[in-house]
């Protein structure tokens, strides 16, 4: 737990007029939480689920899965140290929780043309029978390594280490400047 409070200030532009090309939509998601989770690599999702629902049924349980045995649990309300600190206090020995929400930012891209941009700089297939709405994949766009999860038929969000918000937020409007 954090010895001080900290201030969660967004690394993305505050210039919302700069947050699209065309039918391009580009967005920093400035609430929320990001929390690492861990457990042996047979754990499966399921599990982890039912666990922080049991400790935590007011907070979505939305998992995306990093690695065998990795999570992030992403949400979008501002969580206070002292809650992170009961549920931590809360989970079974099989779960170890890091808190992440001041290392890591989100930004959604959504739009007709969605996966042609995002085509342009990630090496994963993004098709509709390929990526389920849900399904998160680690991946690289660039040379920024990123956690990629579809949200909606059109919608993405992309979840990077904040020293890479700024370079992610040009390397995206650059991708997408052809939609202008």
């Amino acid at each position: 737990m954090r010895d001080f409070q900290l201030h969660n200030l967004s690394p993305f532009p505050t210039d919302e007029t700069a947050n699209g090309h065309g039918d391009i939509q580009i967005r920093p998601i400035r609430e929320g939480f990001v929390l690492h989770l861990l457990a042996s690599s047979d754990t499966d999702t399921a599990t982890v689920a039912k666990t922080i629902s049991g400790i935590a049924p007011d907070l979505a349980t939305d998992l995306r899965q990093a690695a065998p045995g990795q999570w992030f649990w992403v949400g979008n309300v501002m969580l206070a140290q002292e809650r992170v600190a009961e549920i931590i206090a809360a989970l079974p020995p099989m779960l170890a929780l890091t808190d992440q929400t001041h290392g890591r930012v989100r930004l959604r891209i959504s739009g007709p043309q969605v996966r042609a941009v995002l085509a342009k700089g990630t090496m994963i297939d993004l098709a509709d029978g390929a990526f389920a709405i849900g399904q998160s994949a680690m991946t690289q766009i660039g040379h920024i390594g990123a956690m990629i999860t579809r949200t909606d038929d059109n919608g993405f969000d992309i979840m990077v280490l904040r020293s890479f918000a700024a370079s992610l937020w040009h390397e995206i409007h650059q991708m997408a400047a052809e939609y202008n």
